[in-house]
């Protein structure tokens, strides 16, 4: 529910935005939640910037007016 929220929301034509499969490719999501030091939850939302995780959110507080306040 959170993704197709979101997908069917983005508008944001200078960001570039990628969907992990954690089923299949787990030991990615870890890696980026020790990379970024953010506890592991499904769904969420990473923005990263710079190499920095700059905003992230999961389940229900995943919104993009929230993100878009944040860039």
């Amino acid at each position: 529910m959170a993704k197709s929220r979101f997908e069917r929301n983005f508008d944001l034509e200078d960001v570039q935005a990628f969907y992990l499969d954690l089923i299949e490719f787990r030991s990615i999501s870890n890696q980026l939640a020790t990379d970024f030091n953010i506890n592991h939850q499904s769904p969420q939302l990473m923005f990263i910037q710079n190499g920095i995780c700059t905003y992230h959110a999961s389940h229900n507080a995943i919104d993009l007016d929230d993100l878009k306040a944040n860039i």
